[in-house]
Order: C-alpha cells, then structure tokens, then sequence
C-alpha cells in the first residue's frame, strides 16, 4: 500500500517541452471531502426510516454508485422513500470541503494548459453548484453527471464520452477517483486510472493495496499528467 513517503506518484516541475495529458475527475471524495456530508444525510435517512446497522453497513459498501442504487441495494421495498428523504437531508448540509490541494493542482494544470473534465453519478446541477461556491468552475471545460450519459458508473460510458467532449484520445486521458466503482469504470474505459487516496481512511485504502497507481495528495497528479516525451510518468507497483 502507498504511503506519504512511497506513492506511486511524485510531484514534478513541469516545463514548455512536457506534452500534457488530460485530466477526468470523479467528484465526490476526490474533488470535495463529502463524506461526512453524506454520512450525516444517510443518518437522518436512518433515523427517519428506522434502519439498522446492516443498512448503513450496505450503504458504504455501495460508496461511489448513483444514490437511487445504493438506496435499491439499502431498502429494495421502500428505496424511492429513502432517496426523497437523503436527498431532502443533504441539501441542509451546505457545501462540502474542498481538498486541501485541489484549487493550487487544477490552477498549474489549467496554466499548462491541461483539458479538465469531472465525471460523477451525482446530478450535475449539485456538482455545478459546488464547483461554483468553491470557484473552480471555470477550471473545468466539461462537468457529467448522472441525469447525462446512460448507463452511469461504474459503466464506461460516462467517461467516455468526457474524453471525447474534450477531444482527447483513451492514452491521453488520466481518471482520478476514490472509489471501487471508479477503478470499474476506468478499467471498462480502458483509461489509465489514480486512486485518488487522500480522503481515504487508513482501513479504506487497504481495500485498494493491489491497485498500481495511487495518489496521497493531490500536488502528485502534477508528475503523471504533466510528462516528458520519453517517460510514462509514474511507476508501477512492484
């Protein structure tokens, strides 16, 4: 598992003869810290429905599906109720945290002049809303959400066709996401894929010690988008 001093990927200064590739993100957890957001909706969603320690168990495990799936997997006899109350919970939430991070990584990327894109299985006007409050909207030339390529996540085709909106090739296009459903998609894509490990608890990224790219912070990024003619930039896990 990669660790602050062993991660596969190591920032690096980037100069006029890098060839830049372009960057998608996933949005949830690798943008924003938003977890303790939804752990908190998903808390009122118990307490209102009454569920036990077994939903809540079902509901983390499903991290990174669109919330109508996970709700379905949560409850299948009640899920729309459970989706109505999430969502009525989450939008008294406010905004979530952006990572430490992320604003200085998108401005470099932006300078050298990086296509930028999200991909989430959130409806886009949630993730619109809060690229706007955290002034990072403009960085981005293409945002994706659930309501806007079928079949979402952890099928390609969302990605997909953010690669091609931004007029990108599979091999010149990296995915960054911190979830299982993330790696699914990228690994369907066929597009080179980060973990993006830091929001992820020390028990949250053993499940992910046999992935070869990883990413403690998010300056790293900066070593495998930005990359010298003749080198791959990032190394593989032995």
């Amino acid at each position: 598992m990669a660790t602050d001093s062993d991660s596969l990927l190591r920032p690096q200064t980037f100069s006029r003869n890098h060839r830049t590739r372009g960057l998608i993100f996933d949005f949830d957890g690798t943008l924003v810290d938003s977890y303790p957001l939804i752990e908190a909706a998903f808390a009122h969603v118990m307490r209102t429905h009454r569920l036990d320690e077994a939903a809540r168990d079902l509901f983390r495990k499903s991290r990174g599906l669109p919330l109508p799936e996970q709700m379905q997997l949560v409850a299948p006899h009640m899920w729309e109720d459970l989706v109505a109350t999430y969502r009525s919970a989450d939008a008294t939430l406010g905004q979530a945290r952006v990572f430490r991070g992320i604003p200085s990584l998108v401005r470099k990327l932006r300078q050298a002049g990086a296509p930028l894109g999200v991909v989430s299985c959130k409806r886009r006007a949630l993730v619109e809303a809060e690229l706007v409050a955290a002034g990072l909207r403009g960085f981005f030339d293409v945002v994706i959400g659930i309501e806007d390529v079928t079949p979402p996540k952890p099928a390609p085709d969302p990605l997909l066709a953010a690669i091609g909106r931004l007029g990108l090739s599979r091999t010149g296009a990296v995915y960054v996401g911190d979830s299982m459903v993330d790696l699914q998609t990228g690994r369907a894509a066929r597009v080179r894929t980060v973990l993006a490990a830091w929001g992820l608890t020390p028990e949250l990224r053993a499940a992910f010690r046999h992935h070869r790219l990883w990413a403690t912070r998010p300056s790293e990024m900066l070593a495998l988008v930005l990359t010298t003619p003749n080198g791959n930039g990032h190394k593989r896990a032995a």
